[in-house]
């Protein structure tokens, strides 16, 4: 059985294109499109030797999330490495 990857919802889920996956109709409204996993890592770890294996999996876990998030590209970024006062 197929559910939301953001709210876990199972019902009238459908795969949406731009790697935003399989989301309810709720979801699938306030998801924006998503870049790939290339681009992800150019702009996230901008600047960093991102060939270590370790650092490649850092990576994927954080791309994921981004995924299954409702955030643009720039709003994660800044959600995610804003510093909390």
């Amino acid at each position: 059985m197929s559910y939301c990857k953001i709210c876990g919802d199972e019902n009238n889920v459908s795969y949406y294109a731009g790697n935003r996956g399989n989301l309810c109709p709720s979801c699938a409204k306030n998801t924006p499109r998503k870049v790939g996993f290339a681009e992800f890592v150019a702009a996230y770890f901008k600047g960093q030797d991102m060939t270590d294996y370790g650092n490649h999996n850092t990576a994927k876990e954080f791309y994921d999330d981004y995924r299954a998030s409702t955030h643009n590209l720039a709003d994660y970024i800044k959600a995610t490495t804003s510093a909390i006062m």
